[in-house]
């Protein structure tokens, strides 16, 4: 894909190497798989539009490489995992996880040839059951990877739900996260269970939200009248570089339970780590963790998120989402997926956009930054990478005018 000197938001969507957006995402650490999907054979993975796999030595070390042999481009998905490293199942040539070559069977023995081959491959680590990777030009001294609180803090329960793969462009996802208002319409809850979902994302009083700027991306705050003059109810939702959602109200949305319960506050971060495959399909990796006193959360959590469509697929019905309504991820998936790329859409946004115009506007800054030599926001430094990184989301009730 050609592309100006100037970057627009028709660039978002497109990651693949030399793109200004996959430039920009290659300056991250970004999700690639996880310890509890990793076992004794390769995992071929789709990162950012390059086909890769990932593999654990015997030793414990991960590995990211090119997934096909440089000898004669045979897949390293079908290799054996053997002390040193993998070993391509072709030509038998070994390669350790950081691509370079140990042995090649058939080469004279005394030869220097596997010393000048030097397979492509990535730095990868581990947090809270998570695999990161980093893509970008600084392999060796890549930049820190951010302590993620909800990864890395030992306080409380954390729970990893199965890893799901989907077949549109990851942006349309991310978008998602900035624009509250589809809450209540796409989602709309019964207006009569007495719950403060069905309260506070009301179809026919929307709450007011703003659109704030954070030093890891931005926040959508929702926001109706408290039980109080003094106080309010708030809903957020945060967006993190280069492509994290965080939604801190799952145990007020999938539980029967009435505006009351928010006086105490919300006690479960949902995070979203979202890996574009290529332009046209993402990984989606989500981590809850819990800070309450109930020790059973996540059973309880488990079943009241299994929510099916409440109607049959009519006969004469041929749509491919149908029936959707009544389950949060259909409703998305059949919103989202519909949506042509951005870089294909004829747009008429309203002042009902301001997040999703904000969150644009983040982003390109970030990818002009990188086109320029300088480091895109929300990339630790060196000095801060002991320091946990907190993606808050709060739910509940709390003065008014606090942010």
């Amino acid at each position: 894909m050609k592309h100006s000197n100037k970057i627009t938001p028709s660039d978002i969507p497109h990651v693949g190497r030399g793109t200004p957006a996959g430039n920009w995402f290659r300056r991250y650490w970004i999700v690639v798989g996880t310890i509890r999907d990793l076992y004794d054979i390769p995992q071929a993975v789709k990162i950012l539009g390059e086909e890769l796999v990932l593999f654990r030595d015997p030793a414990g070390h991960f590995g990211l490489l090119d997934a096909h042999c440089p000898h004669r481009g045979a897949s390293l998905e079908y290799g054996d995992i053997e002390d040193g490293g993998i070993r391509c199942p072709y030509h038998g040539w070994l390669f350790d996880v950081r691509g370079r070559c140990l042995a090649m069977p058939a080469e004279p023995k005394e030869s220097n040839f596997p010393d000048k081959v030097k397979h492509s491959g990535y730095p990868v680590r581990e947090q809270g059951g998570l695999l990161f990777a980093y893509l970008g030009p600084q392999a060796e001294n890549p930049p820190p990877l951010p302590k993620y609180q909800a990864l890395a803090d030992n306080t409380g329960q954390r729970s990893l739900e199965a890893t799901r793969i989907y077949d549109y462009n990851w942006f349309n996802f991310i978008e998602n996260g900035a624009d509250p208002v589809h809450f209540s319409i796409l989602h709309r809850a019964d207006p009569h269970d007495g719950t403060w979902r069905s309260w506070f994302f009301n179809y026919h009083e929307i709450p007011y939200f703003d659109a704030v700027e954070t030093d890891y991306g931005m926040k959508v705050i929702s926001r109706k009248p408290g039980p109080t003059p003094e106080t309010e109810y708030v809903d957020e939702k945060s967006f993190a570089l280069p492509s994290i959602l965080q939604i801190g109200d799952t145990e007020f949305t999938h539980f029967q339970q009435p505006r009351e319960a928010l006086s105490a506050g919300s006690h479960n971060a949902h995070f979203m780590f979202v890996t574009p495959n290529d332009d046209h399909s993402f990984t989606l990796f989500t981590v809850n963790h819990y800070t309450g006193a109930d020790p059973e959360f996540f059973e309880k959590l488990a079943p009241s998120r299994r929510v099916e469509a409440r109607t049959e697929k009519k006969t004469y019905d041929q749509r491919k989402y149908s029936p959707f309504r009544g389950n949060v991820r259909t409703e998305d998936i059949a919103c989202q997926s519909t949506q042509p790329l951005l870089s294909a859409r004829k747009e008429q946004l309203a002042t009902s956009d301001k997040g999703v115009i904000l969150l644009r506007k983040i982003i390109l800054r970030a990818i002009e930054a990188v086109k320029k030599g300088q480091p895109p926001k929300g990339l630790p430094l060196a000095q801060d990478a002991d320091e946990l990184l907190n993606i808050d989301s709060f739910t509940g009730v709390r003065t008014k005018g606090w942010s």
